[in-house]
């Protein structure tokens, strides 16, 4: 189990030591402090979290491998479990495990997350804003996760685009298989852009005190915002998503249209030339022309001719269009 560990103070955020554990004193005695931790393994997890006291269902949903997102608030700490990052290839999904009980912060990955490094890099940066309190940290982590998922929005938005645009101009380049997996990364999307309004509709409902400050409130009201209008996006893009596989199968269907008629004027055109050569290839006397020298080569060109016919008729019925 990795922990790092950071200390605010003086409106800064400042790297400690990495602990093997809980460091000495009691929690209350730490000032306040935020622990992430990564690698976890579930009983060494449990040992760490021991000395917060928290709710016997708390700790267990925090060592739980199958997460399941939400908000649960008992006394001074609140849990809450967080869809965190947009994979297209990864099967599972990434989730932040946060734990507040001030004055101490624990944030539990469940996956990898470059994001929350980039976001401790420029918090413990020399020019880094200031922080007021360990609220604000879950605040703008939550706020870097929102936005990581609208930038994954638009991302499959361009992507669907691109897609529609090769349909209209070559629709053999598409397969099925292209459209199918677009469909489960856009779903894979709105399973997770559901669930973090899901989360901070919950976190906005929490009665800890931690949260209840208006300005609080208000900034959770906001981020609360922003997810609904991504949500109304991706809902918009499963509806292009629907109706690009609905204008590929028209495509397809066209195709075989095409094909078909081919054969149509294909078999036209060879049912004539086939009666012919059945007729005078039969092994019987009398036909005519079998003794004229010029015989073979007359049906030669009537056949051709027959040909010749037939498809200047599809042609100007448009048979070919």
């Amino acid at each position: 189990m990795k922990i790092n560990w950071y200390l605010l103070s003086s409106g800064k955020l400042q790297k400690q030591p990495a602990p093997t554990g809980w460091p000495t004193g009691e929690p209350g005695q730490l000032g306040e402090s935020w622990f992430d931790i990564e690698d976890a393994e579930p009983e060494e997890l449990r040992r760490f979290l021991a000395p917060l006291n928290i709710h016997p269902l708390m700790l267990d949903r925090c060592v739980d491998l199958a997460v399941v997102p939400g908000v649960i608030s008992y006394g001074r700490a609140v849990l809450l479990e967080f869809p965190a990052v947009f994979d297209r290839e990864a099967e599972g999904q990434a989730y932040l495990t946060f734990v507040l009980q001030s004055p101490v912060l624990v944030t539990i990955r469940h996956g990898l997350m470059p994001a929350i490094n980039d976001l401790v890099q420029s918090l413990v940066a020399e020019k880094a804003p200031s922080l007021s309190h360990l609220v604000q940290i879950l605040y703008l982590i939550l706020d870097g996760l929102t936005d990581l998922s609208v930038q994954a929005q638009t991302e499959v938005r361009d992507q669907i685009l691109r897609m529609a645009k090769t349909l209209n101009e070559d629709p053999g380049a598409i397969h099925a298989g292209d459209l199918t997996k677009l469909r489960w990364q856009v779903d894979k999307l709105v399973s997770l852009i559901e669930n973090q309004l899901y989360c901070i509709a919950g976190l906005n409902a929490s009665d800890n005190e931690a949260l209840q400050e208006p300005h609080r409130k208000a900034y959770l009201q906001d981020l609360a915002s922003e997810v609904e209008i991504a949500q109304r996006g991706i809902y918009r893009l499963e509806d292009r998503v629907n109706d690009l596989h609905a204008y590929y199968q028209m495509a397809g269907s066209d195709r075989v249209e095409k094909r078909l008629r081919i054969l149509t004027i294909v078999s036209a055109i060879t049912l004539p030339l086939g009666l012919i050569a059945g007729l005078l290839g039969m092994n019987v006397g009398g036909l005519p022309g079998s003794k004229y020298p010029y015989g073979f080569i007359i049906v030669i060109v009537l056949m051709v001719a027959i040909a010749v016919v037939e498809l200047w008729y599809f042609k100007r019925k448009g048979w070919f269009d």
